[in-house]
């Protein structure tokens, strides 16, 4: 695990990487700027900027550069979390909760899971 924090752009390379698995730096580029103007050798520099941070790792395979996330998608995001609720929020998981909720409301489906989370922390935390 790497205690490198990921940049916008380097977060948006590792949700394909944590979704997608071992990818080539043309099916990434596909995937978060197909369509747009941003062209391949962006991609290939950030990915490159991300191999020297140690947030992927990189295998030749034949011709091509075959790309995995060396950085745990929980921890990462925990990382990100910790550092946004100590910065923005005064250190209340609580006030990031709320702000992200009134942000995007959650979905019926995930208010059921929100519901589930917080009465299981509650189990967790009664004597």
């Amino acid at each position: 695990m790497t205690t490198s924090t990921p940049t916008a752009a380097e977060l948006t390379v590792l949700q394909v990487l944590w979704r997608e698995g071992p990818s080539t730096v043309r099916a990434v580029h596909d995937l978060v700027h197909g369509g747009s103007e941003v062209g391949y050798t962006t991609t290939l520099k950030t990915m490159q900027n991300m191999l020297a941070k140690q947030l992927v790792t990189r295998v030749a395979d034949s011709r091509q550069h075959v790309y995995a996330a060396a950085a745990d998608q929980r921890p990462t995001l925990n990382h990100l979390v910790r550092g946004w609720i100590d910065t923005a929020f005064a250190g209340s998981s609580l006030a990031l909760a709320m702000q992200a909720l009134d942000a995007r409301p959650a979905a019926p489906g995930e208010l059921e899971e929100l519901k589930a989370l917080i009465a299981r922390l509650e189990a967790e935390s009664a004597p």
